[in-house]
């Protein structure tokens, strides 16, 4: 048995399962570079290779109609202990069996860890769509705050080109100190030499910040507190709806 170290993308993880299938020499784990513990015995360190890694993302896409490379994907955004391992499974499942129907097989282990991941990565993405908020600065960029519980930013793009298609917006996750900037053309990731968002609030810093977007602000919290009937409050069904962990990037909830 073996353990792969490789270089924490994707395409890297990819080309460390190419090289499992054509060694033949089995995974008793797989590490990120960056996080792998002490290790001692048989050690294989691998470099990224985007053809190895297309390779493994075809033959399983061959096998699923197509379903099986975004769900290998969303199961690595999911930043979950293990990961690596599952990926490896999944995809050994998945090449074994050579049917679509596989992915309908919740009796097998692995097919129901891939589900119950990618299900975790989509309400997660949902949750993101509803809570993103977004702040004017006096360049006339939008900016929001987000700092979700899985790395899901390189799936949001396309739902915010279609409905913010009209002004240019950075996106920026607080925890993973990247972002998606939308120049009215394309989406491309960025990251920022200086922070422009206060790490405690999410708010734009004050030399940066639209003159109006305080008053927008106030009037959008003043509209949360109007339709908002206390006799109908219901803070345990509020949480299930909006966890407070969310709370700390939402406009409405500093009223």
């Amino acid at each position: 048995m073996f353990t792969y170290i490789y270089d924490g993308s994707f395409e890297g993880l990819l080309s460390c399962i190419f090289a499992i299938y054509s060694t033949r020499n089995q995974p008793e784990a797989i590490f990120e570079k960056h996080r792998s513990p002490l290790l001692l015995g048989d050690v294989i360190e691998l470099d990224s290779n985007e053809d190895f890694a297309a390779r493994v993302l075809n033959g399983i896409n061959s096998r699923t109609n197509n379903k099986g490379a975004e769900i290998a994907y969303k199961m690595f955004l999911s930043e979950l202990p293990q990961r690596e391992m599952d990926i490896f499974y999944f995809i050994k499942t998945v090449i074994e069996y050579n049917n679509p129907s596989i992915l309908e097989n919740f009796a097998n282990e692995y097919i129901l860890k891939a589900s119950q991941i990618t299900k975790m990565i989509h309400r997660e993405i949902h949750r993101m769509h509803a809570f993103v908020r977004f702040q004017k600065s006096r360049e006339g960029i939008f900016y929001a705050a987000i700092e979700p519980d899985f790395n899901v930013l390189p799936l949001l793009g396309d739902h915010f080109e279609r409905r913010y298609a009209d002004q240019p917006w950075i996106i920026f996750d607080m925890q993973r100190h990247y972002g998606l900037y939308y120049d009215l053309t394309r989406t491309v990731f960025v990251t920022m030499d200086n922070p422009v968002f206060n790490i405690h609030s999410g708010d734009l810093n004050a030399e940066i910040v639209d003159e109006k977007e305080k008053i927008y602000q106030a009037l959008w919290g003043n509209y949360f507190q109007s339709v908002n009937i206390q006799a109908r409050k219901n803070l345990k069904l509020h949480l299930r709806h909006m966890p407070k962990r969310y709370w700390k990037y939402l406009i409405e909830k500093r009223v």
